[in-house]
């Protein structure tokens, strides 16, 4: 292999592997928001935000086949997102979003 496709397949790699963790990275920070107190004068738009944030069923078995690579597994232990990819690909992360939505719609009345 010459040193220029050689270079651009390394160049795809990075890209990919920056990706997923961004894109990992989105989701742990949602699951971080849990931890925040409940605050009942914007719980409408916070349930509005929740409900965007769920991920559709083609994400979910997309993540959950991309999690079962090594190299997935690896650069999120590196990038500490490897628990929130693991709970989007097994349905836990949308489980997660409909149990706040519910003590949120239960603290504040809704």
């Amino acid at each position: 292999m010459t040193p220029r496709p050689r270079l651009a397949l390394i160049a795809c790699g990075i890209l990919v592997v920056l990706s997923a963790s961004a894109c990992a990275s989105k989701y742990a920070k949602v699951e971080q928001s849990f931890e925040n107190p409940i605050n009942c004068s914007t719980a409408r738009a916070d349930i509005q935000d929740l409900q965007a944030e769920k991920v559709d069923k083609a994400t979910e078995a997309a993540m959950g086949l991309k999690f079962a690579l090594p190299t997935t597994i690896v650069v999120g232990a590196i990038t500490g997102t490897a628990g929130a990819q693991q709970d989007v690909g097994t349905g836990e992360y949308n489980r997660k979003i409909d149990q706040r939505i519910a003590n949120v719609k239960e603290t504040c009345k809704l």
